[in-house]
């Protein structure tokens, strides 16, 4: 789970009281000796709670339940925008303190080198636009994605000059005058 709040569901004896305790981590259950409860406060990483049932002076029955929070994955950042000439690029995302990130195709074509590497080569990109995204995940939270576009400009026409013919100009005897 990715934010600070669920719930515990537990059974209602049928002989005993139950109450919900927290065992590790952090949490607190609003309705403790209620069999389902709400449950705010929970902090990164693991948090344990226990379900006991108690009846006198026999033995507690209790089972555990362990909810597990995850870190909202960093943000993403795919970098500026590029224009090239060349079939090949170098891709300049960031590099997540929270989480993995991916890269992918989402508009145009090229191949991504390494799809791991905020920082991955471009190869085979096509004519005009080609847009990637590079998305930030971590666990159950909701990923973190933006885009970049990398424009291909093809190169000008090869310029070329035509032959020039020489022509010979002879006088024709006639002077002006």
């Amino acid at each position: 789970m990715c934010t600070g709040a669920a719930t515990l569901a537990g059974n209602t004896p049928a002989i005993g009281t139950g109450i919900w305790l927290l065992q590790f981590g952090s949490g607190v259950p609003t309705t403790p000796t209620a069999p389902n409860s709400a449950l705010t406060g929970l902090s990164l990483g693991s948090n344990i709670f226990s379900r006991n049932i108690t009846n006198g002076v026999c033995p507690v029955s209790t089972a555990t339940v362990e909810i597990y929070r995850d870190n909202n994955p960093s943000l993403s950042n795919a970098g500026p925008n590029q224009t090239v000439c060349a079939t090949f690029a170098t891709l300049a995302g960031n590099t997540p303190a929270v989480g993995t990130g991916s890269w992918t195709l989402v508009f145009g074509s090229g191949n991504i080198t390494t799809p791991t590497s905020p920082t991955s080569g471009l190869t085979a990109l096509g004519a005009g636009i080609n847009v990637f995204a590079w998305t930030v995940t971590n666990g159950s939270c909701p990923p973190s994605t933006s885009t970049v576009s990398i424009q291909r400009d093809l190169n000008p026409t090869v310029a070329k000059c035509r032959s020039v013919t020489n022509y010979l100009l002879r006088p024709s005897g006639k002077h002006g005058g």
